[in-house]
């Protein structure tokens, strides 16, 4: 029998009472280097994963033991080839400490049985002491079956304890170990630990008694003071127990107190050398980070400008599949100039493979995609995956023809014979669509650049006319490019580049648009704009001064982890940047770059000539002390290098924008709840103004002590309170794809206490995700966990 989508964990795998450990967080990690969890056979109840998030699979698992489970089935069918479960090597003589604490142990997606219908899966287990739920779902003869199982996890002596992911610097703890004995005779105890640099022991902590009894539990408490700023603090704990060991390594991550606060710069350093004064007077002692990137080619831009993306939250498709253009940005690149780095062909394929397999979830009964998948889809973005999907299968064969064909089709059947696309009244995003000359020009646009201009002559007749007499900078560029794509238009695409260049500001960009396609405005309306504009002049050719300033004021107002603010503003800058750097392709000189603050040299580095990678310096903090400073940049040989500066601190008072649109405010039920018990948390987010507002965001912070429960947030998301979530260790982040005027959303979040001791959680903020330089915040939480 052929394994089929097995398991939602909230609806199937019901909690297991016997679960005793936290998951570490490095086993948390959301970045899945595999499959979704979503779809394995044998889960572990300990804790339920959040949707879409995985875990990250270490080759090197160690101590677990090894069970068989006999699987009862009566079907046989053919057997399909499908992604393979990594198995992990578990050397026999391992002793050391347990460090692999995975949720998700096993899936076989395709098992043979025997004659009898009966068949034997084998596996590891983890490290975990614990409890775990094995589903088996079989289809044959014209039959489908089900069955679940419980296996429990054991050792004759163990310890199990409760450590949050994350802690704010100031928290203090009361970590509650736990102590087992299976054996039927007392077993003599001696404990050791360490806390790491960044946890304090407050005070010493003693058994109840040397020896634990026969069949027996003992909990001990470990008084902890958060004593460090940032960083993380590996917990190790072992115990002796009469010739019977255990021993683990946990990690614990600390954050600052405070309300994050950013100063970012940006531009092309030279032989004159740059310089930028910030004032970090409200940034609290000990939190100051900085971090300068160059980036000496496009491998490096692209790169880059994903590296500043994966920041961000990534749930809906747009987020995603810009997220993914970097990476076959970065192939088609390396195709393009025959460039031999096998590590990063495989390391980008790998990546773009993930990517696709993501995409393609999006994708709605209708046969179009939407925000998060559901019906009816998304007019503009369905063009925009069309033109993803086809630059993708230049580079991976994995993109299948006759899903984009069924796209193309889809958008085909959405025009409304007057050089126009319809709208789906039914539209999930009333409020945060863009107007129906922009989604036009769009979805031309992406048709054109896809190479399906001739299934779409009437929309590209409009685009021409259009062209002629809109005074729209966003609109002419993309007209501009459309025309530019069809040999048949070149001379109206001309014309059409003449009126673009002319609007062209003093500064090298082009502003006055009304919105994007993704109702963005402000600074990332004009990067959209500016990158649109500049790839036609680049097409046309004979702009060199018009697109060089263009290109300044881009890497001008880079951001400063390498992207230009949100994604459909990064996605598009790195295309005309890209494009810049091949039409003025040259050999890189070698040089120095160094680093001066203050009037003193912190830092510096040599690079070779044709240095590809970024160059990086990420411990700039450090020489950053509050007040006001000055950060100079210097150049000895080597060629203009664009260059970003990100520097990050806390202050007690928050940045919140002064026009941002849309505001937040966070409240517990109760300062102070029971261990087990679960305490309400209430978020509530506003459109301060009397106009519709796009796709929004609130990050809802709450204190390490406490946890969310996944199967609500699902519920929530069932329900249409919010139309998606991604969480972290101290957060929930919530989608919302629009907000009505002076709407007000409040969501319910019900979390459970998890850890005794006294917690502060991280700020939390709403903003508009594709104008998310204007945010507003609120404080974080306070909470007293009591045993």
């Amino acid at each position: 029998w052929r394994m089929g989508k097995v398991v939602d964990v909230e609806a199937d795998a019901k909690p297991v009472p016997e679960v005793a450990a936290e998951m570490p967080r490095r086993a948390r990690r959301a970045l899945n280097r595999q499959a979704r969890m979503m779809d394995d056979l044998a889960i572990a109840d300990q804790e339920d994963l959040a949707e879409g998030e995985a875990l990250d699979f270490d080759p090197d698992w160690a101590g677990a033991q090894k069970r068989k489970v006999a699987v009862n089935t009566r079907w046989s069918a053919p057997i399909a080839p499908v992604r393979v479960f990594p198995t992990p090597d578990y050397p026999v003589e391992y002793q050391g400490p347990r460090t692999d604490f995975r949720e998700t142990i096993h899936w076989a997606p395709a098992v043979r049985t025997g004659a009898d219908g009966t068949a034997t899966v084998t596996f590891h287990l983890s490290d975990a002491v614990t409890s775990f739920r094995v589903f088996a779902e079989g289809a044959g003869g014209g039959l489908v079956g089900r069955h679940e199982e419980v296996i429990h996890s054991s050792l004759p002596f163990s310890m199990a304890i409760k450590l949050p992911l994350e802690v704010s610097q100031g928290d203090r703890l009361e970590l509650p170990l736990t102590l087992s004995n299976e054996r039927d005779t007392p077993l003599p105890l001696s404990l050791a630990s360490d806390f790491g640099e960044l946890l304090k022991l407050s005070k010493p902590v003693a058994l109840d008694a040397p020896a634990l009894a026969a069949n027996a539990q003992q909990s001990v408490y470990f008084p902890i003071e958060v004593s460090g700023v940032r960083g993380e603090s590996d917990v190790k704990i072992s115990a002796n127990a009469g010739g019977l060991a255990d021993e683990f390594v946990r990690t614990v991550k600390v954050e600052p107190l405070g309300f994050p606060q950013l100063a970012e710069a940006g531009g092309t350093l030279a032989s004159s050398g740059a310089s930028h004064a910030f004032d970090l007077s409200a940034a609290t002692a000990g939190t100051i980070e900085a971090k300068l990137t160059l980036y000496p080619s496009p491998i490096a831009t692209m790169t880059g400008g994903l590296a500043g993306m994966i920041r961000q939250p990534s749930g809906c498709f747009e987020q995603t599949s810009s997220s993914n253009y970097p990476n076959v940005m970065v192939l088609r690149y390396l195709q393009a100039n025959d460039v031999a780095d096998p590590t990063l062909v495989a390391k980008t394929n790998g990546y773009i493979e993930k990517g696709y397999n993501r995409l393609i979830g999006y994708e709605t009964k209708d046969k179009g995609y939407e925000w998060f998948g559901s019906s009816p889809p998304h007019e503009a973005l369905t063009a925009y995956g069309i033109v993803q999907f086809l630059d993708m299968k230049r580079v991976y064969g994995g993109v299948d023809d006759a899903m984009i064909e069924r796209t193309v089709r889809y958008l085909e059947g959405r025009r409304d014979g007057k050089g126009g696309f319809q709208r789906s009244q039914q539209a999930l995003d009333s409020f945060g669509r863009a107007s129906p000359v922009v989604t036009d020009s769009y979805i031309t646009w992406a048709v054109a650049e896809a190479g399906l201009a001739d299934r779409f002559g009437a929309e590209v007749a409009a685009q021409a006319k259009r062209a002629q007499t809109t005074e729209d900078p966003y609109l002419l560029a993309l007209a501009a490019n459309t025309l530019l794509a069809i040999p048949t238009q070149q001379g109206a695409a001309a014309a059409a580049v003449t009126r673009l260049a002319q609007k062209q500001g003093k500064d090298g960009a082009w502003t006055g648009a009304d919105h994007s396609i993704t109702r963005s405005t402000g600074k990332n309306l004009h990067i959209e704009t500016t990158a649109l504009a500049l790839m036609a002049l680049m097409k046309a050719e004979g702009n060199e001064d018009a697109v060089r300033r263009g290109i300044d004021w881009l890497n001008d107002n880079r951001g400063g982890f390498g992207q230009w603010g949100a994604t459909q503003a990064t996605v598009l800058a790195l295309e005309a940047m890209t494009e810049y750097a091949e039409r003025s392709r040259k050999t890189q000189n070698p040089g120095t770059v160094s680093v001066v603050v203050d009037g003193k040299v912190v830092a510096s580095k040599a690079y070779a000539a044709g240095h590809k990678d970024p160059i990086v310096f990420d411990d700039l903090g450090r020489h950053l002390t509050p007040g006001a400073r000055t950060v100079e940049l210097r150049l000895d040989g080597g060629d203009r290098l664009p260059y970003s500066l990100a520097i990050e601190y806390r202050a007690e008072n928050p940045a919140s924008a002064a026009d941002a649109t849309v505001a937040i405010d966070t409240a517990l039920a109760s300062e102070q709840v029971k261990m087990g018990e679960t305490v309400r948390l209430t978020a509530k987010v506003r459109n301060t103004t009397d106009e519709g507002q796009p796709m929004t965001l609130a990050r809802v912070g709450f204190p390490g002590g406490l946890t969310f429960q996944t199967w609500q947030l699902k519920e929530l998301r069932d329900k249409g309170l919010i139309a998606f979530y991604e969480t972290g260790p101290r957060e929930v982040v919530l989608y919302f794809r629009d907000l009505a005027p002076g709407a007000e959303k409040e969501i319910p979040i019900d979390l459970v206490a998890m850890v005794p001791g006294t917690f502060t959680g991280p700020a939390s903020s709403a903003y508009l995700y594709y104008t998310d330089d204007k945010k507003h915040w609120s404080p974080g939480l306070q909470v007293a966990v009591v045993r």
